[in-house]
C-alpha cells in the first residue's frame, strides 16, 4: 500500500460527524431514495471547492438493481452540470469503523461503475484522521494510506462500465478505529461519473458480517436454479433487505421487504441459477439472519 501524507490547501467541508460503529451494511436504499446530499447517518462528504460545487450525491436509480435491467438508489458523484466539466476531487468518508473485536481477516466490500471515463478513483484508509479536518490537509499529520492498489479485482485508475463486487482487506488497520474514505477525482477535459453501491464489512470475501441478531430466516422445500422459497420472522415491523450470494461473493438477486412480526413464507422467482451452494441474507442495519441454499 502506498502511505499518503497530503500538504494541499482547500476548502470547502460538508462533513458531520458521529458515533463509532462497528460494522457497514449499507444499500443506500433508505437514504437515497431521492436526489440529493442526503447521506445515510454518519456518512459524510468533503469537497475541494469550484464553481459550481461538485458533491457526492444520491442517485434514485443509479445504483445496482437486482438484474442488469434493473436499478435500485445509489449514491455517485460526476463533475458535469449540463454545460461544462470541472476539476475536483471530492471524499466520501464511511462513518468510523471500530473493527478490532473482530479475530481474523475483515475486509470492506463494495459495488462501484463509472460512465465515461475522465476520473480518477481511489479506496484511503486512515487511523488518524478526525471528523472536521480537511483530508486534503496535513492538519494534525493525519495520514491517509492508499488501499487501491490491494483491491480485488484490480480498481484501476478509470473503474469499469460495469458493475463490478470489489474486495479490500482493512486487517492490517483494525486495532484501531479508522475512516475508509472513497476519493474521487475529476478533469476539466471530460465527464467522468462514479456510483457505489452495497457497501459491507465482511470476514468471509462477499458475506457481509453484521451484528446478529433476533429474525428467524430457513430455506423451505427443494429449491430449484428458478425459484427459493423462504420463511422468515422478523422481531420488529421495519423495512428488510433480502439479497442472494454465490460464493464468489457476487450478488445475484436482491430485494426490498416491509415486513410485520409472524412467520411468513416467501417465494423468490424468477431465479437463473446454477448447481452450487449460495448464502442468503435478511435484514437491516440491527438485525439480520442466513441460510444457505443448495442448487443441485
Amino acid at each position: 500500500m502506498k502511505k499518503i501524507v497530503m500538504i494541499l490547501v482547500c476548502s470547502a467541508l460538508a462533513i458531520r460527524s458521529g458515533a463509532q460503529v462497528i460494522s457497514l451494511s449499507e444499500t443506500f436504499n433508505s437514504y437515497c431514495a431521492v436526489l440529493g446530499e442526503n447521506y445515510p447517518v454518519n456518512w459524510s462528504e468533503y469537497d475541494i471547492f469550484s464553481d459550481p460545487l461538485i458533491a457526492w450525491t444520491c442517485g434514485p436509480t443509479e445504483g445496482r438493481g437486482t438484474s442488469p435491467t434493473t436499478t435500485s438508489p445509489g449514491i455517485m458523484c460526476t463533475n458535469y452540470d449540463g454545460v461544462n466539466y470541472y476539476q475536483d476531487t471530492a471524499w466520501l468518508f464511511t462513518p468510523q469503523l471500530n473493527l478490532s473485536f473482530y479475530t481474523g481477516d475483515i475486509y470492506l466490500q463494495f459495488d462501484s461503475k463509472y460512465i465515461l471515463g475522465e476520473g480518477r478513483f481511489s479506496v484511503l484508509v486512515s487511523n488518524d484522521y478526525q471528523a472536521g479536518w480537511s483530508p486534503d490537509t496535513a492538519i494534525g499529520m493525519h495520514t491517509w494510506y492508499d488501499a487501491s492498489s490491494s483491491i480485488t479485482p484490480v480498481l484501476g485508475n478509470v473503474g469499469t462500465s460495469d458493475w463490478v463486487t470489489y474486495v479490500v482487506n482493512l486487517t492490517a488497520f483494525k486495532s484501531a478505529p479508522m475512516y475508509v474514505a472513497f476519493r474521487y477525482t475529476s478533469s476539466a477535459t471530460g465527464q467522468s461519473t462514479w456510483i457505489l453501491d452495497n457497501v459491507y464489512t465482511t470476514q468471509t470475501t462477499g458475506i457481509p458480517a453484521v451484528e446478529k441478531n433476533s429474525l428467524s430466516l430457513v430455506v423451505i422445500g427443494q429449491s430449484s436454479p428458478e425459484q427459493v422459497t423462504l420463511s422468515y420472522n422478523v422481531p420488529v415491523a421495519a423495512n428488510y433487505q433480502l439479497v442472494m450470494y454465490n460464493m464468489m461473493g457476487s450478488v445475484v438477486y436482491k430485494e426490498a421487504i416491509s415486513a410485520q412480526p409472524g412467520a411468513v413464507t416467501h417465494t423468490i422467482n424468477g431465479l437463473d441459477l446454477n448447481a452450487g451452494m449460495y448464502l442468503v441474507k435478511m435484514g437491516n442495519d440491527l438485525v439480520y439472519n442466513t441460510a444457505k441454499v443448495i442448487i443441485r
